[in-house]
């Protein structure tokens, strides 16, 4: 793959998120399209270990490739299931039990993880466990679910990540750094790839993508 460093795309949503969710949950349609059409062939499996509001798995269904995904709330799970002619090929779960639920090996992931400030204690990985409070124990779920999604891809298959830093008043959080370092335990890092959006708004300029490649 040519790689290019920095690119540009529309920023903004295709389809509104349904009743219950928000679209901050969703991100720019844009982002999957690209990296599908750049990536994969028509009939790939693209798979999408933390599904949300089904957006990686509708763009794959429209350029005719195949959508798997694990989404484990169950509204937001039923809902995207119920958008897709594949609906079979997603399932209701944690993205660390994927090696569980009967998929094919992958041709293509991107995926947007649920994101974690530092500062924070509640886990979003583990629903709020007081026991598995604090970031670092999420970014070692997050190593942990990643070599998962290493061995159920096909030997050389892109994945692609995507990731912001984030910024609470005085605290700073280095996710797209910490998650490239966590990930690249299970897979190698071929390019961290700047988009830009166009005609974004002034406090969300641009976002990351972390591109790992399967060995």
């Amino acid at each position: 793959m040519d790689i290019e460093l920095s690119i540009t795309l529309p920023y903004g949503k295709e389809q509104a998120a349904p009743p219950f969710g928000n679209d901050d949950d969703k991100y720019s349609e844009s982002l999957p399209r690209y990296f599908i059409d750049k990536l994969t062939k028509p009939k790939a499996r693209v798979f999408d270990p933390f599904m949300g509001l089904g957006t990686t798995a509708f763009i794959a269904e429209d350029l005719s490739r195949i959508p798997y995904g694990i989404e484990h709330d169950e509204m937001r799970c039923e809902w995207s299931a119920g958008q897709l002619e594949n609906w079979m090929n997603i399932k209701c779960d944690d993205a660390a039990n994927m090696d569980r639920l009967g998929f094919p090996k992958m041709d293509f992931c991107i995926t947007s993880p649920p994101y974690m400030p530092r500062h924070h204690k509640w886990n979003p990985l583990y629903g709020g466990d007081p026991a598995k409070a604090g970031y670092d124990c999420y970014l070692r779920r997050m190593g942990f679910i990643f070599k998962k999604l290493s061995a159920q891809m096909k030997r050389n298959a892109y994945v692609v990540v995507h990731a912001d830093n984030m910024q609470h008043g005085q605290y700073y959080t280095p996710l797209v750094r910490d998650l490239s370092l966590v990930i690249e335990k299970s897979m190698p890092l071929k390019a961290e790839i700047i988009v830009k959006w166009d005609n974004a708004t002034p406090e969300y300029p641009h976002t990351h993508c972390l591109v790992f490649k399967n060995a």
